[in-house]
């Protein structure tokens, strides 16, 4: 099967098993608005956390539904499917949606930057990438560390299909696998890379060691917020509402961190210490950076057209879709903190 097979594959099979949900916006309260939320323990879903528990969603009369998926590919087909409202994810599976056409959905937001809290670890037995020929690593794919994974094995000219064994599995069965040797090679993102750290396995590489990251400062699966079309043409107020609040998480968790971090040791289960190292590690992307990164300069976009390419270059997309025709910056545009 062909990376670009396994990649629709997996983003096609989730949606299958969601399409004959009920639609999140099917029944509507009117105070406060229900909104239903595809969250996970990555970062971009941590402003929707710490909003729900700080009460912002609340103050600004939105019911936050939080639904937990442990991957992108999964959020984003029950997005796809009319099951969510607002989701995060990372860009990996949204670009591939829009190579198939896929007009569900937009981008809303991107919240934040991240390349030292993602990359592939070792039981110690490999010190570089060229190392681990004919090893087995065990990825998620359709994800960014998918992307990582490639890149790496294409800088050290080596064959995914034919020098290594790549094994899709979910992030948090890494640990163990490479344990037991299940797996060789683990390609994980934070709270599992901080769980591998804690274990005493070796870091290889993480995403400053990504191609583009190095050319153009661009990781390899950035964060987007996303958002329902029909919802957001159905519910324009409560969009804005939610992008409102989800702005203001973001200020409070860059304002202060170590309580945003009691936060979100519920969700991620790290330790208080732990959770505060990881929300320091990435660059929080307040409305004042979304608004020049989404509106004056569209540089956010500018990259997402590039690994866009890059993936096309990977055969991990069919064609580059046109990228712009999934944004909708006008909530970022028009969103204010709320009293």
């Amino acid at each position: 099967m062909t990376i670009l097979k396994a990649f629709t594959r997996t983003l096609l099979l989730s949606a299958s098993l969601l399409v004959g949900g009920v639609t999140a916006t099917a029944v509507q309260a009117a105070t406060p608005a229900p909104v239903i939320y595809g969250g996970s323990t990555w970062f971009s879903s941590f402003p929707v956390w710490v909003g729900i528990d700080k009460g912002i969603f609340k103050k600004n009369g939105l019911d936050v539904k939080w639904q937990l998926f442990g991957t992108s590919s999964s959020r984003m087909s029950a997005m796809v499917s009319g099951n969510l409202d607002f989701a995060a994810s990372s860009a990996i599976p949204a670009l591939s949606l829009m190579a198939a056409g896929s007009k569900s959905f937009e981008i809303v937001s991107e919240p934040d930057s991240f390349v030292t809290v993602q990359g592939v670890f070792t039981n110690g037995e490999f010190k570089d990438i060229a190392s681990l020929k004919g090893k087995k690593i065990g990825v998620t794919y359709a994800s960014s560390g998918h992307i990582l994974i490639l890149d790496l094995l294409k800088q050290a000219q080596m064959d995914p299909a034919k020098d290594v064994m790549l094994l899709n599995m979910p992030t948090q069965e890494m640990p163990a696998a490479l344990k037991t040797g299940q797996i060789d090679a683990a390609v994980a993102w934070s709270p599992t890379f901080n769980i591998l750290q804690q274990q005493g396995s070796t870091l290889l590489a993480d995403d400053t060691q990504f191609s583009l990251y190095k050319q153009f400062k661009i990781g390899t699966g950035p964060d987007i917020l996303i958002a329902s079309r029909t919802y957001t043409k159905e519910h324009p107020k409560e969009a804005q509402a939610f992008v409102d609040s989800y702005m203001e998480a973001i200020a409070f968790i860059k304002a202060h961190p170590e309580e945003a971090a009691q936060s979100i040791t519920s969700l991620t289960k790290l330790p208080v210490d732990e959770q505060l190292k990881t929300i320091n590690a990435i660059e929080w992307h307040d409305l004042a950076d979304q608004k020049q990164t989404l509106i004056e300069t569209q540089s956010f976009q500018h990259g997402l057209k590039q690994l866009a390419a890059f993936m096309l270059e990977n055969k991990q997309l069919s064609k580059v879709p046109a990228v712009d025709d999934w944004f909708n910056t006008s909530f970022v545009s028009h969103a204010e903190i709320r009293p």
